[in-house]
Order: C-alpha cells, then structure tokens, then sequence
C-alpha cells in the first residue's frame, strides 16, 4: 500500500512511518512533504492508495491538497490530523468523505484501524491469494516471458501494480523516459499486443478474480477498483474479449 504522509513537523511524520512501518501484516510504501505543493507534484508520480495529511500548512492547506487530489483523479482514501479541534474544520472534512479527523498527539490504535481498513479494501486484497481463475483461452498469456526486454517487463510491472489507476502511452513514456512511439512499437513488437490490450488484459483478470471471490461485491463496485471506474467500460471489455457480461461470468463460474 502507498501512503502519503503530509506535515511541517518532522517528529510527526517519523512518527507516524515509525508506526505503519512496524505493521508486519501491512505491506506499506510510504513517502512524505513538508506541505501540500509539494505533496501535490509527489502524488501525481507515487499515486497514493492513502494521505495523512496536517491541515494547515505553508503554500498550501490540506483541505485544499485533498480537493486537489480529488479533482485529478489521484486519490480518494485521507485522513486529517490536526492540533486544531475545530468542528468547522471537522465538517469540511466530512463533506471531502475523509476518513477520520485525528487530533495530535495521534492515538495509535485509532490511526492503524483506519489504515488496517484502507488496506483491506486495496483491490488485491479482496481476491484470495491462492484463488485460481478456471482456465479459459483468454487468461493462457503469459506476461512474464523472460525472452522480453526489460524496458517491455518494466511496462508489465508497472501495469500489474497500477491497473486500478488511468494509464495511459503518455504516462507510461514519461515513466520510463521513452519517446511514446518507440515505446508502442516496442511493446507491440514483443508481445504482439497493443498497450491497451495489455492494460485489459490485466484489468480483466483482476475483475474476474473478484467477480468469483468476492461474490457480494457490486459490478459497478468492481468497475472501480479495476481501473475502468464505470459499468460500461467493464461491460464493452468482457463482452469484447470474453464474449461474456461481467454477470454471466459470475453465472457460469461461479461454484
């Protein structure tokens, strides 16, 4: 899980890095600004799953840093802290959705509740580890194929570990330092694939993991987590590559 730790106060963040780092059963990758500009330009390349941020900071204020982030696209899980007990503070935050509204000095407990949450809801942390999709022609591709490149296989790892966000040829050359055409041809030169193919490819599994594993979730709630972030999105891929609805996969597999 990536976390984003925004605040002034050096002992704050250490702090709280020192907390989550310890959490042997959270797997977590943390970064950390000084203020929200600077938390801002960090965000756009990390893509944090959760930010911890202070509310009043210079250049800018955290409630403002979370719109921001909102707005783009970047993040949706935060969680206030703040030496402030202020309820207007508190109902803007709410009307933002953020988690909680934590008071320094941090009570631990309640800080890890709240990441132990987030990290429950990441969307490869509802399939089971050991879940095995059934074997269907589409899912035999093999996207570790040591004969590939390795500018090829940075592009598949970068894909695997971001499918839920928006990537795009544009983003993945700015990534990767490579001029966006050469970086297409390279890809479809190895793999025989297009990037968005692959990019589908990967979303699709992960949907079809979950459609199985987690049989309460919503269609609509798998379109988000998986990176298409609306049902007509999922519907157009399942029916293009699997010949199915998202539904009648979950009817036909399902045991």
């Amino acid at each position: 899980m990536r976390i984003l730790i925004v605040d002034d106060e050096d002992n704050i963040t250490m702090g709280i890095k020192s907390i989550l780092s310890a959490q042997e059963n959270m797997k977590c990758e943390i970064q950390s600004a000084e203020n929200g500009r600077e938390a801002l330009i960090i965000a756009k390349t990390f893509l944090p799953n959760l930010v911890i941020t202070d509310i009043k900071m210079h250049y800018m204020h955290g409630l403002d840093l979370i719109k921001k982030l909102q707005e783009e696209n970047i993040c949706d899980k935060f969680i206030i802290i703040s030496g402030y007990n202020k309820f207007e503070y508190a109902q803007t935050a709410l009307r933002h959705h953020v988690l909680d509204y934590l008071l320094k000095p941090i009570d631990k407990q309640q800080l890890l509740h709240i990441v132990q949450q987030v990290w429950e809801e990441l969307p490869e942390n509802y399939a089971l580890s050991h879940f095995q999709l059934p074997e269907i022609p589409y899912f035999s591709l093999n996207l570790q194929d040591e004969t590939y490149p390795s500018s090829v296989l940075k592009v598949i790892e970068y894909i695997q570990e971001k499918y839920m966000c928006d990537i795009s040829l544009q983003s993945l050359s700015d990534e990767l330092m490579l001029h966006p055409n050469y970086l297409s041809t390279l890809i479809n030169q190895h793999t025989h694939l297009s990037l968005y193919a692959i990019i589908d490819y990967i979303r699709l599994k992960k949907a079809c993991e979950l459609l199985l594993a987690e049989p309460k979730m919503t269609i609509s709630e798998i379109s988000y987590l998986v990176g298409y972030n609306n049902d007509r999105r999922l519907y157009h891929a399942f029916q293009k590559n699997l010949n199915l609805t998202p539904g009648d996969f979950r009817k036909k597999y399902q045991t």
